[in-house]
């Protein structure tokens, strides 16, 4: 029989799913770091306190922060002074917690509306969020930019554009700023920053748009003096540059080369960059897929260096003489930061309030690597390789991360881990449009979704083949919702995958047009085109429509309640390569929506994967 080499006791699909920790969205007050902890048992997320070793969950069990706004959601909690504003996922409304006696209380009442980028305006006690109004007599969602008193009832502050994000207070309260845009964009692609004078009573009045160049604004912040800054990709690069009141001119000194302060925002509610006690302005950037911390002061910019070097870092807060984080790591559990040092020094010392646990099994490491591809240069990826084993070639598994304009990180992932102690080499693809790599990277994507991101999978691919890494009659792909696309559409055009896993991947992109959701319902516009004027294009793309010229049998993983990947479209996938005969498995969930949350159902998913390729590799060999 034959099998991948692989360690002594590889751990369970189970255990590796345990392992599976995801912290967000960090806040801090009073000396008290708080943020949000998905738990994968319940498939909730929880807010928590953090403080070393303890992650308190404040809220009853009933309660799970999770914002549906844009379906992504983020942005779906904050803090007053003495209270915490959420986001309730079962009913999408805002409820109120007290910190200081557990009680929590409903604020809004609105079940057609759902909320998200929750701000408090402390001079005015209330809220500023985004909402997002569902009424069964539109054809799609309409957002605004809200206020939000504190008996419940809403303000118009923003209304018109199609979409709001990223509110932002000035110090003194008097000025609001947010971005904007509208159909057929995404907030990757063009927006718009608006600036507002706030009355005394909150109404916004002076509104005007502040945006200086086309581009992709984000993350308007207002530093502790007042003055506006935000960071766009003006020259390739997502940097921030600070407003002198008509344009918005870059922080001075010499920025970082080839680096970006923010990445594609999917989810509200990123944070990136920010002010301590000082003044002195931190930045997290990204550089070939790792993250780097950076401070900004005087006319210098410096790079720091923790103590336990990171590879991504993430949601970043400064407050009360405490700069705090996210920190993921390439062989160890992400953790909850306090950085702390001298002042001036350019080394910072990581105390982890929470999380950070070190595997008790030994890690397989990512090592960067790029495949040589033209007119783009070179397709960045993380490479994989089991120790165990001792030979070559491997099995190969081909990731293909979501998005598509997001990206894949050198951290910890153990799933990745339950595959290389089974022999499989893993090479996890940053393709074309991937974020992280500047604008002209990002927007090579433009209309060649299915062209530029399959060629570039398949190029890794043939290089490990070529190199002698991978072995030629075991590569297989996989990708979950653009990335299950971009599965499919690989194996439309090459024979070279012995399989394939799609998990609530795209397959009909024409009828993903039609019936997705308002935030997505242009994106495959800028992906592939008009669907009208390039109606052939999206035929000649759909591996619904080009089943035929698929010859390697595929799981499928799907979530009963998806509304971004219609469940309907992986059945006719699945029906329409079963009817020619391939050998197909196909997996529907019941209590899943678009991206699986539950860990008994990602352990299954990693089973079945397994079990479906070891059984294409016996078969692979008694063929032979």
């Amino acid at each position: 029989m034959f099998s991948p080499a692989q360690v002594e006791q590889p751990i369970s699909a189970t255990d590796a799913v345990k392992a599976i920790q995801e912290y967000a969205a960090l806040r801090t007050q009073g000396g008290r770091v708080y943020g949000i902890s998905f738990d994968s048992r319940s498939g909730q997320n929880r807010l928590c306190l953090f403080r070393q070793g303890e992650a308190i969950s404040l809220l009853p069990s009933a309660f799970s922060v999770r914002s549906r706004v844009h379906e992504y959601g983020g942005g779906g909690w904050c803090l007053s002074n003495s209270n915490a504003f959420f986001v309730n996922d079962s009913d999408q409304q805002v409820w109120c917690l007290s910190l200081e006696e557990g009680v929590v209380r409903r604020l809004t009442d609105l079940p057609d509306s759902r909320f998200a980028d929750l701000v408090f305006d402390a001079c005015r006690q209330r809220l500023i969020a985004i909402c997002e109004t569902h009424q069964s007599d539109a054809e799609k969602p309409v957002n605004r930019l809200v206020s939000i008193g504190g008996d419940g009832r809403l303000r118009v502050l923003a209304e018109g554009a199609d979409f709001y994000a990223s509110p932002t207070l000035s110090p003194d309260g008097s000025q609001l700023a947010w971005v904007e845009w509208n159909h057929p964009n995404q907030p990757w692609t063009y927006t718009r920053l608006y600036l507002a004078a706030l009355t005394e009573n909150g109404h916004s009045m002076d509104c005007r748009e502040v945006s200086d160049c086309v581009g992709a604004w984000a993350q308007p912040r207002f530093s502790p003096e007042g003055e506006l800054h935000v960071v766009i990709d003006r020259q390739n690069w997502w940097r921030i540059e600070r407003f002198n009141g008509v344009s918005f001119t870059p922080l001075p000194g010499d920025e970082p080369a080839d680096t970006e302060f923010t990445t594609a925002p999917w989810q509200f509610g990123i944070a990136t960059y920010g002010w301590d006690d000082a003044g002195q302005l931190y930045a997290i950037g990204q550089h070939q897929g790792y993250s780097g911390l950076f401070r900004h002061a005087g006319d210098r910019w410096q790079r720091l260096h923790l103590d336990v070097p990171a590879t991504r870092l993430h949601s970043l807060t400064l407050a009360d003489d405490k700069i705090c984080c996210i920190a993921e790591y390439s062989s160890r559990c992400p953790a909850v930061l306090c950085l702390y040092g001298e002042v001036g020094s350019a080394t910072l010392f990581s105390d982890a309030l929470y999380g950070g646990a070190v595997p008790d099994y030994p890690v397989t490491n990512p090592e960067p690597g790029a495949t040589p591809l033209q007119p783009s240069g070179a397709v960045p990826y993380f490479l994989y390789r089991p120790d165990a084993s001792g030979v070559t070639p491997l099995p190969l598994v081909i990731y293909t991360h979501g998005g598509p304009t997001a990206a894949t990180a050198p951290t910890f992932k153990p799933g990745i881990q339950f595959w290389t102690q089974r022999g499989f080499m893993i090479a996890d693809i940053n393709y074309r449009g991937s974020t992280g790599y500047g604008r002209d990277y990002r927007m090579q994507l433009e209309g060649q979704w299915g062209v530029a991101d399959v060629e570039d999978v398949i190029a890794v691919a043939l290089d490990l083949i070529e190199r002698q890494l991978a072995d030629p009659a075991a590569i297989f792909i996989r990708g979950n919702s653009a990335g299950g696309f971009t599965t499919l559409s690989a194996l439309t055009k090459s024979k070279l995958f012995t399989g394939g896993a799609s998990l609530y991947g795209v397959s009909d992109p024409a009828r993903l047009n039609e019936v997705t959701h308002k935030f997505e319902s242009h994106y495959l516009h800028w992906l592939i085109g008009d669907p009208i004027v390039h109606a052939m294009r999206y035929d000649q793309r759909s591996p619904l429509n080009n089943a035929e010229r698929i010859s390697a049998p595929v799981i499928f993983f799907q979530g009963e309640r998806d509304r971004v990947v219609l469940p309907e479209q992986t059945r006719l996938m699945a029906e329409r390569l079963s009817a020619k005969g391939l050998s197909v498995e196909s997996h529907f969930f019941d209590d899943e929506a678009h991206g699986f949350r539950k860990a008994e159902n990602q352990a299954q998913v990693l089973e079945q994967e397994l079990a479906f390729y070891l059984q294409l590799l016996r078969q692979s060999v008694r063929n032979k």
